[in-house]
């Protein structure tokens, strides 16, 4: 299954939703937030930005991302004023804080107010300075919106 994820990491850029999760006519979180540059021609950067909300991290039995994973449930909600796709970096940190790795998820064309929901795990060749059972937390590092 870890070898599904990572053709799906190399479609994250281009937008697909490569945590597992959908969008719900719900508004909340309220954690990160935040807008950045996109690299992507066939995007535009809006200012307006998505609160992103790590509701649940920590080691888990998943049925996706297999036994004792890391696993990350989030939420994102579309604060800005038209609808948009939205990516947002995870860092995953040791028990001094220091970034161990990093990987991302994607939420695509979520309306005016609606909340994404998800997980996500990395993979191991993304925890490349030290080991997956060196994860102690996790944080937003970034989060971009395009508008399509």
């Amino acid at each position: 299954m870890r070898g599904l994820r990572l053709a799906a990491v190399a479609v994250l850029m281009a937008g697909s939703l490569v945590a597992c999760g959908g969008t719900e006519d719900t508004a909340g979180g309220d954690a990160k937030s935040g807008a950045s540059s996109s690299g992507g021609p066939a995007a535009r950067e809006s200012k307006a930005p998505a609160d992103v909300k790590l509701v649940k991290k920590g080691f888990e039995d998943h049925e996706v991302w297999g036994d004792h994973a890391y696993v990350v449930h989030w939420e994102l909600t579309n604060t800005g004023d038209s609808a948009g796709s939205f990516y947002a970096g995870l860092d995953f940190l040791d028990s001094d804080g220091d970034v161990l790795g990093s990987t991302g998820i994607t939420a695509d064309k979520v309306g005016v107010g609606k909340t994404a929901r998800g997980d996500a795990s990395p993979l191991d060749v993304e925890i490349d300075k030290g080991e997956m059972g060196d994860i102690k937390d996790v944080r937003v590092s970034e989060v971009q919106r395009m508008d399509y």
